[in-house]
């Protein structure tokens, strides 16, 4: 592999590319900042001059870890942040632009506009001959209920926004608050030059809310390693069939789900199932934490507690299946990529951007949104070896960060080639080949 030195030795620029994030993974584990994260490294491994941008609270100083001198935060305080509308402090923007400046970046990739505010992401699309890109992770930008497109009464899915809809889901804001919110934001979303998304459900539901079909790539997010654990491997050592959760333990994610397939599957005597559940049990309800106790104590249940992204294969490699019982719409959650890594099939809510991840009766199950008995229904069934081998077999290969990063090469090219109307980079910058941005060489 070329350094950057012996690139530019040879008379061939490599422009500087910025990943600007909303978090770093030091202080959050949020999937967008790791997806982010991940898209750094896998284009510093591929020779490319990239650097890393990341919005920290000011509280939250002592959590940061940097990794390199390639690495910049830029503090955010959070009193000085309003959230409908997605305003920040004007000394971002002007960090950014420091930044950006002193490193001469040619290219900036934005993975969120929260904490920053979009007056920076607006500030930086001003700085001149500056491609300018931007990875969209969920649906905060329509959806102001914490971007789930969920209901904040009866809780139920938004099969898409509208205004009215917006301002009875937040009674203490007006119609005209909405019609001003979605203005800003497709204004400055539409000033990209290039748009990206993990799933195709996510970019049509962007499409059909107001941006351009036409400034879209949808590219998959790479996995920091791909592990060489395997789930099959433990198989024999487990002895009941386990069924894995990872994640958030939050009312989005459906762990009440979980604990009523638990107890329906405890009523109907099913000895041979286990459920783990992994992730942080703070910030919950009184009334929450008594239900889960006691569904641990029932013998099917087992709180495993947090985990960090570097233990999730071991932990994962105990399971014979995941679970994504999700509430709300999903992208692309990086726990499916997870465990299909190490070689767990997966069971899911059939919705949104987990039903475009996990092909039902091939690479995993679906089951009816909220609905425990169907969950605990394809539990039972799943627990069979038949089954379980005929899903192993349609597991999908997850892509790791160096061949996220080498497709999102490919999407940089184009955007630059529209910016200056020249013609395509070679296909080889799809297909393998290492790519300066600026210039495209074979590794």
């Amino acid at each position: 592999m070329k350094t950057k030195e012996a690139v530019q030795a040879e008379g061939v620029e490599s422009p500087g590319i910025a990943v600007v994030s909303h978090a770093h993974p030091s202080v959050t584990k949020g999937g967008a900042e790791i997806a982010a994260y991940s898209l750094y490294n896998g284009l510093r491994a591929a020779g490319c001059d990239a650097i890393f941008i990341a919005a920290c609270p000011e509280e939250s100083r002592g959590k940061l870890s940097l990794g390199s001198d390639n690495e910049y935060a830029v503090f955010v305080r959070g009193e000085l942040f309003e959230h409908f509308f997605q305003l920040g402090s004007a000394q971002i923007g002007e960090e950014l632009e420091r930044i950006l400046r002193a490193r001469r970046i040619r290219l900036v990739n934005f993975h969120h506009f929260t904490n920053l505010g979009l007056g920076a992401l607006r500030r930086i699309r001003g700085l001149p001959d500056l491609i300018m890109a931007f990875t969209i992770h969920e649906f905060l930008a329509i959806c102001h209920n914490h971007g789930q497109m969920v209901t904040t009464v009866a809780q139920r899915l938004c099969e898409r926004e509208s205004i009215g809809a917006c301002a009875a889901c937040s009674p203490s804001m007006t119609r005209q608050d909405f019609v001003f919110r979605k203005r800003l934001l497709l204004e400055t979303l539409r000033a990209f030059d290039l748009l990206i998304s993990p799933s195709h459900f996510l970019a049509e539901r962007f499409c059909e809310w107001g941006l351009d079909r036409d400034r879209f790539s949808v590219i998959e997010n790479g996995l920091a390693h791909l592990p060489k654990l395997s789930a099959a491997d433990n198989s024999d050592k487990r002895g009941a069939w386990t069924f894995g959760f990872f994640g958030q333990i939050n009312p989005f994610k459906g762990v009440d789900v979980v604990i009523d397939a638990a107890e329906l599957l405890r009523k109907s005597n099913v000895a041979n199932v286990k459920i783990r559940v992994h992730g942080n049990l703070i910030g919950q309800s009184e009334q929450f934490v008594a239900r889960f106790k006691e569904a641990c104590a029932s013998g099917i249940v087992e709180y495993i507690g947090p985990y960090d992204n570097h233990s999730v294969a071991r932990l994962m490699a105990d399971c014979d299946y995941v679970l994504t019982p999700s509430r709300w719409w999903e992208n692309s959650p990086v726990v499916i990529q997870e465990a299909f890594a190490v070689g767990c099939p997966v069971l899911c809510s059939g919705v949104g951007g987990m039903v475009e991840k996990v092909t039902d009766g091939v690479s995993g199950m679906h089951f009816r949104l909220g609905d425990a008995a169907d969950l605990a229904r394809c539990m039972i069934e799943a627990a069979s070896e038949d089954v379980y081998f005929h899903l192993i077999e349609g597991l999908p290969k997850p892509i790791d960060c160096v061949e996220m990063a080498r497709r999102y090469l490919a999407a940089f090219h184009t955007a630059l080639a529209g910016r200056r109307q020249a013609p395509t980079p070679p296909a080889g910058a799809a297909n393998g080949q290492r790519v300066a941005f600026g210039s495209v060489r074979a590794a």
